[in-house]
C-alpha cells in the first residue's frame, strides 16, 4: 500500500527546492482535463519543445498533447483506429498513441505517479537522496526525465545490450547510468544491482521499483483509464459494445486502466497478456529473448494499444 506519512522537515526542503527552480506539480485532474491548466503555464508550453528538460513539461504528462515537437498545447486524446484490412476481424480496434509524451513513452506518467507523492510527503529528500530507476528501458528513461524536471538526482539502471541511442540519451539526463549484464529479458540482473546499491548506499538512495509501486497502477487507473473512456465516448461506443481490454502486463501498471473501465463498462472482459517466454530455462541452457516493442496495451472487441508510429 502507499504510505502517505508526512515528514515535515524533508517536505519543507522539497518545497524550498521547487520554489528555487520554479517547479509546479500538475494534478491528475489537469492530466485528465488539460483545460484546467493555468493560462500562464500554457503560455510557457508554447515556447517549449516536447522533450525539453524544463519543469513546465510536467504539464505534458498527458494523452492529450498536440502532435507537435515544439510549442504544442493540448487537444483530443491521441489514438488511431486500425483498419480492418490489417486486422482481418470485424471488431473495431483502437490504439492509444504514446509517441507524443515527453520521451515518446507513457512511462513519464507512471514515474511521475511514483516520484511526485514521495516529494510531497517527504518520503524522498530531493536535496540529499538519489532516485533509482531500474528497468529494461522506458521506465528508467521516464524516471530520469522526471527527476531532472523535479530537481532530483537520479540513477538509471538498464541492460547493457539496450540501444546505443538509449544510453546516449540517458547519459545526458540521469546523474548516473549503470549497465547490467544481458538484454531486455535479463530483469533479475537489474534487481541484483539494486540490492548491491541498497547495501552500499543505504539511505542515500530511494529505489522506485515499478513492480512494487502502487502509484504506477494508480496513475494508469486515473489518467489512462479516463483517456480511453473519453475517446470511446467520442467514437459513440456504448457500454454494451465494449467487449474487452487486453493489456500485456509488464509491471501491471497499464492494466489499472482496465480496472477503471470495468467500472464504466460492466460487461467488459479484462485480459492480461504475458510473454510466453522471457528467460527460458531448459536443463542448464538459458535463452535470452529480445522484447523491444512488445509492451502494448490492448482491447479486444474494441482494442486499445500504445504503439509508436
Amino acid at each position: 500500500m502507499i504510505d502517505l506519512t508526512i515528514n515535515e522537515e524533508i517536505r519543507k526542503r522539497n518545497i524550498e527546492r521547487c520554489k528555487e527552480k520554479g517547479i509546479v506539480f500538475p494534478t491528475f485532474a489537469q492530466m485528465k482535463d488539460p483545460s484546467k491548466i493555468p493560462a500562464k503555464i500554457k503560455e510557457r508550453l508554447k515556447e517549449t519543445g516536447l522533450w525539453d528538460i524544463d519543469p513546465v513539461n510536467l504539464f505534458r504528462i498527458s494523452w492529450r498533447n498536440e502532435p507537435k515537437e515544439q510549442g504544442g498545447l493540448h487537444g483530443n486524446v491521441n489514438y488511431i483506429e486500425i483498419p480492418k484490412e490489417l486486422t482481418g476481424v470485424k471488431a473495431r480496434i483502437f490504439a492509444l498513441v504514446g509517441k507524443y509524451f515527453p520521451t515518446g513513452s507513457h512511462k513519464v506518467g507512471a514515474t511521475y505517479g511514483c516520484l511526485a507523492p514521495a516529494l510531497v510527503t517527504g518520503a524522498f529528500d530531493s536535496t540529499k537522496q538519489k532516485a533509482v530507476w531500474p528497468s529494461t528501458g522506458n521506465y528508467c528513461r521516464g524516471g530520469a526525465y522526471n527527476s531532472a524536471l523535479l530537481g532530483c538526482d537520479s540513477i538509471a539502471i538498464l541492460p547493457e545490450e539496450m540501444s546505443d541511442e538509449r544510453f546516449s540519451w540517458l547519459k545526458k539526463v540521469a546523474g548516473e547510468v549503470i549497465a547490467t549484464p544481458g538484454c531486455e529479458s535479463n530483469v533479475k540482473e537489474i534487481f541484483d544491482k539494486c540490492h548491491e546499491l541498497d547495501e552500499e548506499r543505504g539511505d542515500d538512495i530511494v529505489i522506485f521499483n515499478q513492480f512494487d509501486q502502487m502509484e504506477n497502477y494508480l496513475w494508469h487507473y486515473n489518467v489512462t483509464g479516463k483517456a480511453i473512456e473519453d475517446f470511446l465516448t467520442e467514437e459513440g461506443v456504448k457500454s454494451n459494445q465494449l467487449k474487452g481490454y487486453c493489456s500485456t502486463t509488464g509491471s501491471a501498471g497499464t492494466i489499472g486502466a482496465g480496472d477503471y473501465l470495468k467500472q464504466k463498462y460492466p460487461e467488459l472482459k479484462l485480459v492480461a497478456g504475458e510473454h510466453f517466454s522471457v528467460r527460458h530455462s531448459s536443463t542448464t541452457v538459458l535463452a535470452d529473448i529480445e522484447l523491444k516493442g512488445l509492451e502494448t496495451n490492448m482491447f479486444h472487441g474494441y482494442i486499445m494499444s500504445e504503439i509508436p508510429i
